[in-house]
Formats: C-alpha cells, sequence, structure tokens
C-alpha cells in the first residue's frame, strides 16, 4: 500500500505503508484454518469418488499433512492453497481408487503369494555342483562299508523293517539297528565334508 504526501520542499513523494505483520503466517494456523474450512467440501468429494468414509478422512490427513510439510518449505509460494490442496486430496483419492479397482479385478499381482511359482525350480549352478559333490562323497563312503553293512543299507532302502532285515541276514535285530546308525552317521559326515 502506497500513500502520497508533500515533503518539506513541496514536492510530491510516496510513502510505503508495509503492511502490520510482515511475518509470514505460521504454517499450523494455516493448515487450521484450512482444515477447517475445506474438511467438509473434501470429504464430500472423497466419498463421491466411492471411497469409505474411514478412507476419505485418511486421504484427508494425508493432503493436509502434505500441505504442512510444504508450508515448511521456504521455497513454497503460499499461493492458491485451497486448489493445491484440493488437487493433492483428488490425486490421493484417485490413486487409492485405481488401488482398489485393481484389487477387485484382480489385476494388482500379490508379489509374496506368486514370487514362489516365478522362481525358477531348477537347481542353480552352485546346488548342481555342491549335490554332486555330495553324491561323490557318500559314494566314496558307500564304498568303504564291509559287505554286511552295504547289505543292510540296500535291504532297508527297500523298505524291510530291522526285525526283517536280522531275518534275511540271519542276524540279531539290536545288530542291524547298530549296524544302521553307525552306516548313516557315517555316510553323513561324508556327505557333509
Amino acid at each position: 500500500m502506497a500513500s502520497f504526501g508533500l515533503s518539506e520542499s513541496g514536492e510530491v513523494c510516496a510513502a510505503i505503508q508495509l503492511p502490520a505483520s510482515a511475518e509470514p503466517v505460521p504454517a499450523e494456523e494455516v493448515v487450521i484454518d484450512l482444515f477447517s474450512e475445506m474438511r467438509t467440501p473434501i470429504l464430500r468429494h472423497l466419498m463421491w469418488m466411492n471411497l469409505a468414509p474411514d478412507q476419505a478422512e485418511d486421504i484427508l490427513q494425508e493432503a493436509f499433512l502434505r500441505l504442512y510439510q510444504q508450508l515448511q518449505r521456504s521455497e513454497f509460494a503460499r499461493t492458491n492453497l485451497h486448489g493445491w490442496t484440493w488437487r493433492v486430496a483428488h490425486n490421493l483419492g484417485v490413486n487409492l481408487r485405481l488401488t482398489i479397482n485393481r484389487r477387485q479385478n484382480g489385476a494388482e499381482i500379490d508379489l509374496e503369494g506368486v514370487a514362489p511359482r516365478l522362481a525358477d525350480p531348477k537347481p542353480t549352478p552352485e546346488q548342481n555342483v555342491l549335490r554332486k559333490h555330495g553324491e561323490q562323497q557318500v559314494d566314496y563312503g558307500f564304498r568303504r562299508l564291509n559287505e554286511r553293512e552295504r547289505q543292510c543299507i540296500h535291504l532297508r532302502a527297500q523298505g524291510l523293517g530291522y526285525r526283517q532285515i536280522a531275518s534275511v541276514l540271519g542276524i540279531g535285530r539290536s545288530t542291524v539297528a547298530d549296524t544302521l546308525d553307525r552306516v548313516t552317521r557315517l555316510l553323513r559326515s561324508y556327505s557333509h565334508s
């Protein structure tokens, strides 16, 4: 605002009068004022977009949180805050509506549920090398077994129980159990080495 007056010499001069408060209004006050003014119309608009009341309220709060964050930045122009807030709230509503539609139509992929099916079931080259090495170690350990130990393992692999193996080989059941336990530990030690 400018006012005009005469100087002592009679010349016309302009005196610039600054508003009473040259400092900007604190962000908190701006947000509170805008929130109380715009809350109901924005909520109505968001519910018109087929959002549930709680979803609309969440979006409203998010829009005003973003406004507050922007007002904290010194380079943010404080012009048309109504329009800025409407645009942010509307865009957040559109994004949520699109997400809801994708979920309802099955277009949104649940990555955690799909990931196991997308993974290649074949072992990696490293897994192949480790498996082959383990097989070679077990084969080496198997060749070190005596004849009775080999027969016990073979009959057990065929599905026979301890009593049946003992009957076939003509040895005691406890001998079969001890032999299989010893052989199993031995082969495991070779597979892990």
